[in-house]
């Protein structure tokens, strides 16, 4: 595993093995570093998302791409399985840096939980 991501949680899944370039069906919860869940109020604009856990929990396409997610998870869900969940820590200057986004604060690590729940038909 990279430097700046640490892996708090890791349940393999029993499906086939990620790979880049391709999407899957995820889950996804980001926390801030003290504990506070990031909401959502609405999913990103045309992502295939949607929201669950009154807007704590994105359910859609993810796609395993460098172009396409913040590198601490590109990186961090490398060699998981379908069916399979991995909670990360983020370093900062793999998730948003000093810019941050409306929701996420600049340097903030994160605390990321994403379950692969199939591949994306």
């Amino acid at each position: 595993m990279r430097a700046g991501i640490k892996v708090l949680e890791d349940q393999p899944g029993q499906g086939r093995q990620v790979e880049r370039h391709q999407t899957y069906k995820a889950r996804t919860r980001i926390w801030l570093p003290k504990g506070e869940p990031v909401k959502h109020s609405v999913p990103p604009a045309n992502s295939g998302y949607a929201l669950d856990d009154d807007g704590y929990t994105l359910v859609g396409p993810l796609t395993l791409h460098r172009g396409r997610l913040i590198s601490g998870l590109f990186y961090g869900i490398e060699g998981m399985r379908v069916g399979g969940k991995r909670r990360l820590k983020i370093s900062p200057h793999l998730a948003y840096g000093t810019g941050g986004t409306a929701t996420i604060p600049g340097n903030a690590a994160l605390i990321i939980e994403v379950t692969i729940l199939d591949e994306w038909p």
